[in-house]
C-alpha cells in the first residue's frame, strides 16, 4: 500500500527557525490536549528542550468586548464561535515576533470578566524552537496558514463532542444548566462547525481521526517534525535534502498524481477568499449574510468556506 501526500503539503524546511504547527477543528474535540501529548512526545524523544515549545491558544486572541457586547455575552447573545470575533491582526503579530525572536506580550483572554490582559514574554527567555497554536479556527485564515509549517486537524464525531462538551460545561465551578449548553450549541457552536470549521479541514496536511486516542497519528506526526527540525538545525550542510531529492520528489509527486480519492486534503487553490475580512490589502471581502457575533443575521466580511 503507497502513501500519498497533498500536492499542497510543502517538502521545504523553513527558513525560519521557529517551527510553528497549528491545529484545528470543532469545539471539544481535545485540541490542546493533542498538543500536550505532542509537545511530551517531542521532548521524550530529545527533538526539543522541555524550555523550547510554546502552546498558543486562539481562544486568547478574542477582540476586546466593549460594556455592551459584555451584556450580550452575559445574556448568551454573543457568537464566540464565529471569525469575526477573533482579533487577527494581533495573532500575526505574535507570531511574526516570535519568528523574528522579538520581546512580545503574549494575550490571556479571561472568560469570567470577558477581557483581555497580557503577559511579557521577557527577552531572556530561550526562544521557542517549537510554537504550537490551536483552535478551532486556526486553519480559516489564510494569513495565519501562511505562516504555519504544519498544519494539522483533529476531526472526532460530533455526538463526541457534544458529549465532552456537556461533561465539562457542568462541571465548571459556575456551571450552566442543561438547556443553556444546548442551546448556545445549536445556536453558535454547530452552525459554526458546518459553515467555517469543517470546511476548513482541505487545508490540513494531516488529518487525524479519534483526537488524541489517535496513538500512530501522534508517533507519525512526531517523527516527521524531527525529521524537519533535525535537518534545521544544520543550516550550514551541504547533506542534501531526502525530501529535497529529485527522485523522490519524483515519487511524491507520482503517487499523489495517481490518487483519485483521499482523505486528504485537495490542492491549495490560489483565490484569497476565504482569508480573514478586513481592510487589508489583497483581501476579497463578501457580503453574505450569516450568523455573526450578535447571534443575528449580519453582513459579516466572514463567509462560510464552500466545500
Amino acid at each position: 500500500m503507497s502513501i500519498s501526500l497533498p500536492p499542497s503539503f510543502s517538502f521545504t524546511v523553513p527558513l525560519s527557525s521557529v517551527f510553528f504547527i497549528g491545529l484545528a477543528g470543532g469545539a471539544d474535540s481535545g485540541k490542546e490536549a493533542f498538543c500536550r501529548v505532542l509537545i511530551q512526545e517531542l521532548q521524550k524523544n530529545q527533538v526539543i528542550d522541555s524550555n523550547k515549545a510554546l502552546l498558543l491558544h486562539l481562544h486568547d486572541f478574542y477582540k476586546e468586548l466593549s460594556d455592551e457586547d459584555r451584556v450580550r455575552a452575559s445574556n448568551g447573545l454573543y457568537n464566540f464561535d464565529h471569525p469575526d470575533a477573533f482579533d487577527w491582526d494581533l495573532l500575526a503579530l505574535v507570531m511574526d515576533d516570535l519568528k523574528e525572536g522579538h520581546l512580545t506580550n503574549l494575550p490571556k483572554f479571561d472568560f469570567a470578566t470577558k477581557k483581555r490582559t497580557y503577559e511579557m514574554r521577557l527577552k531572556d527567555l530561550e526562544k521557542p524552537r517549537v510554537v504550537l497554536l490551536e483552535g478551532i479556527f486556526v486553519l480559516y485564515s489564510q494569513r495565519i496558514r501562511e505562516l504555519l509549517n504544519m498544519k494539522l486537524f483533529v476531526d472526532v464525531d460530533d455526538d463526541a463532542r457534544l458529549v465532552k462538551r456537556v461533561a465539562r460545561k457542568v462541571s465548571e465551578p459556575n456551571p450552566d444548566s442543561v438547556d443553556n449548553i444546548l442551546t448556545e450549541y445549536v445556536r453558535f457552536v454547530k452552525p459554526a462547525f458546518d459553515d467555517f470549521i469543517q470546511p476548513s479541514k482541505k487545508w490540513a496536511d494531516i488529518i487525524i481521526p479519534r483526537g488524541i486516542e489517535n496513538v500512530t497519528a501522534i508517533e507519525l506526526i512526531t517523527s516527521h517534525a524531527a525529521d524537519l527540525l533535525g535537518r534545521q538545525q544544520q543550516p550550514n550542510s551541504t547533506r542534501p535534502s531526502r525530501l529535497n531529492s529529485p527522485s523522490v520528489l519524483q515519487e511524491l509527486k507520482s503517487a499523489a498524481g495517481s490518487t483519485t480519492s483521499s482523505a486528504c486534503p485537495s490542492p491549495r487553490p490560489n483565490s484569497r477568499t476565504h482569508s480573514e475580512g478586513g481592510t487589508r490589502p489583497g483581501l476579497i471581502s463578501s457580503s453574505v449574510s450569516g450568523k455573526g457575533v450578535l447571534g443575528g443575521s449580519t453582513d459579516s466580511l466572514y463567509k462560510p468556506v464552500p466545500e
